[in-house]
């Protein structure tokens, strides 16, 4: 972990996309960010760890974080990914206990840190960001149920189409043509989140890019209105949707 400057525009412009400071003004924003500090960490760079006592709200600036459940032996279940704009850490500084789980950087990071006492002075008496720290907990409760449903099935095909439909529905840019990820997976992280072998993942998408219903567009992946089609056919969607 080191500290870096970071172009304060460029900040600025991130945080007022974060839609926790949606209700904020520019100067409570340029207020806030003087009382902040801008860290970089390297890949695969513990950045919290779990039952670390945490006092800090960690905002995504650059880069992409894992949320893991590591073992005794060091092997990691993925629980979930973060990305420019996500935050995490926050329900330490609201409850003042330990986080549950490990955030790791899976690519070079630079976050925005938020220590409780500048969290209390702007967040404490700002009613539209608590209720919008609450509704983003809520989002995360509903992701964790999800994929402690998808991983419960035995079905890969199945398993990476509701991770792709779930990544499209938080990620997703729409065009004429489809739903591009705006962010980049590995078949390996696919295979970690949904707790299969990547070669079942580098199998499943071959066949979906030879039925035509995925593309590459660069790194990042496209579907196209079939795999939707076919998405919500099986049954697996069906048992999602009656759940949620």
């Amino acid at each position: 972990m080191i500290r870096r400057a970071f172009d304060p525009e460029l900040a600025t412009k991130i945080v007022k996309e974060v839609p926790l400071f949606i209700s904020f003004s520019d100067e409570e924003i340029a207020e806030l960010l003087e009382k902040t500090a801008i860290y970089s960490y390297h890949k695969d760079e513990i950045i919290i760890s779990a039952d670390e006592q945490n006092e800090q709200m960690y905002i995504i600036l650059k880069g992409r974080v894992r949320v893991v459940d590591l073992s005794s032996s060091g092997e990691e279940r993925v629980m979930a990914f973060r990305h420019r704009g996500d935050y995490f850490g926050d329900m330490g500084l609201l409850d003042g206990k330990t986080d549950f789980a490990t955030v790791i950087a899976t690519e070079p990071c630079k976050v925005l840190l938020i220590r409780k006492s500048a969290f209390d002075e702007f967040f404490l008496n700002n009613n539209k960001a608590l209720r919008q720290v609450i509704t983003v907990l809520c989002q995360r409760l509903r992701e964790s149920w999800l994929f402690h449903n998808v991983i419960g099935i035995n079905d890969a095909e199945s398993k990476i189409r509701a991770t792709l439909a779930h990544y499209s529905t938080t990620l997703g840019t729409r065009n004429s043509h489809g739903i591009i990820i705006n962010s980049i997976f590995s078949q390996q992280s696919i295979a970690d989140r949904v707790q299969i072998t990547r070669e079942t993942v580098t199998r499943v998408l071959r066949k979906m890019k030879e039925q035509h219903e995925i593309e590459m567009v660069g790194r990042h992946f496209k579907l196209m209105p079939t795999f939707f089609d076919k998405y919500r056919q099986s049954q697996l969607y069906k048992n999602l949707s009656t759940d949620f």
